[in-house]
């Protein structure tokens, strides 16, 4: 009795360090998306800046 709950345990503490690992990494991959996606929407600004500077010189 005492091993299939120390077993029970051990099951659900494993299932639960996997929903936190799977958390964590949905998270990170989300972040490293975004801001990704933040600087190349900033470069893309920053060229067309530039851009815009260039013809108006001339």
């Amino acid at each position: 009795m005492f091993l299939q709950q120390a077993q029970l345990k051990n099951s659900l503490h494993l299932l639960m360090s996997e929903t936190k690992e799977k958390k964590s990494k949905l998270w990170l991959k989300r972040a490293g998306i975004g801001a990704f996606m933040f600087f190349l929407l900033k470069g893309i600004a920053w060229l067309v800046v530039f851009a815009l500077a260039a013809k108006s010189c001339t």
